[in-house]
């Protein structure tokens, strides 16, 4: 569980009066999560979750919530944001930009199964359809991303790995960028972020890595977490293939995605192998703070070099 700012029972009853939601009965901090500090509350009326957000700032909230309520207002399943009193979509609670969301059901997923990858392969390219009617704000160039990270942690990592980073940055230099189709993504859609109930999709979960940038970036990130095991060093193939054509049914890749498809599979690994590596090396302060081992995208990374299976796309 990452835990960054407590709260206190007398604090988040002062809070809860900016909304029409009864009163707090109870709350317990979620024992998931990296990059924010998250609560379960049960008031008189339901079940939230309260966020408060330490990964982007109050600026950057608006898109991610309005992307949100964008989804849910065309149908994709999605925990929904819970307008204050004065019809806001966030607030502060001790310092942190504050967000209180419906609870969704279901349960977090571990080892996704065929059926519920094909449906995470429809959703996302709904999720994708739905945001070409939204402007490209907040764009995010990933490349440059991980180029500027890259910069600080590579006097930290041993030689061989540093050479990975260069020659990853390189084949990420060759990506038309500016030419594939893009606007607002989810940009963090692991088995963790989606509820499901057997093999009913509840909702997604964490928007907070939303930015505009490249959808074929986005489903990238989302194959590279559904169908490679960390702890066996396996990439599930068959799965893969299954979320491909779920997500081509609704919205197919053209010439230049087909193109760039198996190196953004690797800029999607190299992405977060440098985010974990950045929260070892360049750790935030907390109360209880939870960090993932890079190792395992790493090694998704040199497998995915060595590996031309996944260039199916084309």
């Amino acid at each position: 569980m990452s835990v960054y700012t407590p709260v206190t029972r007398e604090q988040l009853e002062r809070y809860l009066q900016q909304y029409s939601v009864g009163q707090l009965l109870d709350f317990q901090g979620i024992e998931a999560g990296v990059e924010n500090t998250n609560y379960f509350v049960t008031t008189t009326v339901g079940q939230f979750v309260l966020t408060l957000v330490e990964s982007v700032s109050s600026e950057q909230l608006p898109f991610i919530l309005n992307y949100i309520e964008h989804l849910t207002q065309h149908g994709v399943a999605c925990a929904k944001p819970i307008h204050l009193n004065d019809g806001g979509l966030s607030s502060h609670l001790n310092e942190r930009p504050a967000v209180l969301m419906s609870r969704l059901a279901g349960s977090p997923l571990h080892t996704p199964n065929d059926q519920q990858a094909s449906i995470i392969g429809l959703t996302l390219a709904r999720m994708h359809r739905l945001s070409e009617q939204l402007s490209n704000e907040q764009p995010v160039h990933i490349h440059q991303w991980c180029s500027d990270l890259g910069t600080r942690l590579a006097p930290l990592l041993p030689q061989e790995d540093q050479q990975t980073l260069q020659d990853n940055l390189t084949d990420a230099a060759q990506i038309p960028w500016k030419t594939l189709p893009g606007g607002p993504i989810h940009a963090d859609l692991f088995p963790d972020n989606a509820m499901f109930e057997g093999d009913r999709l509840c909702g997604l979960i964490d928007f907070y890595h939303s930015c505009s940038a490249p959808y074929l970036y986005d489903l990238c990130v989302t194959l590279n977490a559904w169908c490679y095991d960390e702890s066996a060093a396996q990439y599930d193939f068959n799965k893969a293939l299954l979320i491909l054509d779920s997500y081509q049914s609704v919205r197919p890749l053209n010439p230049n995605e087909q193109r760039s498809f198996s190196s953004m599979l690797q800029v999607a690994a190299m992405r977060f192998w440098l985010s974990r590596l950045r929260d070892i090396h360049f750790p935030k302060e907390g109360e209880v703070v939870t960090r993932k081992n890079p190792d395992g995208k790493l090694q998704l990374l040199r497998l995915l070099g060595e590996n031309q299976r996944l260039q199916m796309a084309s």
